[in-house]
């Protein structure tokens, strides 16, 4: 390995630490002054958390922005504006998420069931109002109760988002969706809105551990589908849903591609 590229190592991991010290820290931290006395003392207490924590993880990727000034970040204003709508978004790094939560000021997902079982961070998932993916959360009266909260959720303005690949993509190809999303779309009778992300992978990559800070970068989330299905009508199919909203991320990957492919990446020196 050169001295540069070295230097280079020991800058992005001291920028990953000091991201990693604030996300982590600032949890702990707002724990005690902020998150336990909106839990006691709001009206609505998963409201008040999403709210507390929208604003945290927005103050981290400000932080992100200073710190790696060779990322840029492009969200337009459709994207932000969503609201009361179930968000269908395809799934490349675990900035994505929390990119989300940062956007969105009132947010519900379906998160796995292992991160409910760590410390602090699954009491703060539990109290969100956040859903577990595992089993005797999805089926029978708590899956019910799930859904009712849901649909509460989105009728006050509030989105849900959800990654129907259910794991992050190696390659940048879909993998298969799981059709559950769909059918709670079906249960709210909620809109569709699908947002195609670019370039997190690029920033955190998936299997590794730090930050690429040298790296010109840009991500991007885009609309790039909005769906109202009739969920009433004689010919509405779960799997037709999905199949549409499948087809128009695979032809915005496929264009993608063929972008990057006319216009080749510029070299930074």
């Amino acid at each position: 390995m050169s001295i540069v590229r070295f230097f280079q190592r020991i800058i992005d991991l001291f920028i990953t630490l000091i991201l990693w010290f604030y996300f982590l820290f600032g949890y702990l931290f707002i724990l005690l002054f902020l998150y336990i006395p909106a839990y006691i003392f709001a009206e609505n207490s998963a409201t008040a958390l999403q709210n507390l924590n929208h604003v945290h993880l927005k103050c981290f990727f400000a932080l992100t922005r200073l710190l790696i000034p060779r990322t840029k970040f492009k969200i337009p204003k459709d994207v932000r504006e969503i609201h009361s709508s179930i968000v269908v978004c395809n799934h490349l790094s675990y900035l994505d998420p929390i990119l989300l939560v940062s956007l969105f000021q009132r947010q519900r997902t379906i998160v796995k069931h292992t991160f409910f079982q760590v410390p602090i961070f699954g009491w703060f998932l539990k109290n969100y109002g956040y859903i577990s993916s595992g089993s005797s959360d999805m089926i029978g009266p708590a899956m019910i109760n799930n859904l009712d909260a849901i649909k509460e959720h989105l009728a006050s303005g509030g989105n849900l988002f959800v990654f129907p690949e259910g794991t992050r993509s190696r390659d940048g190809n879909l993998l298969p969706f799981n059709k559950g999303v769909f059918s709670i779309a079906r249960y709210c009778n909620a809109p569709l809105k699908l947002i195609f992300i670019k370039n997190t992978n690029k920033l955190f990559q998936p299997g590794h551990f730090l930050f690429n800070t040298r790296n010109f970068n840009q991500i991007q989330l885009e609309l790039i589908g909005s769906l109202e299905p009739d969920y009433k009508g004689n010919n509405f199919s779960i799997s037709a849903v999905a199949d549409q909203a499948r087809s128009l991320f695979e032809e915005k990957i496929a264009k993608t591609k063929s972008n990057n492919i006319e216009t080749p990446t510029p070299v930074y020196r």
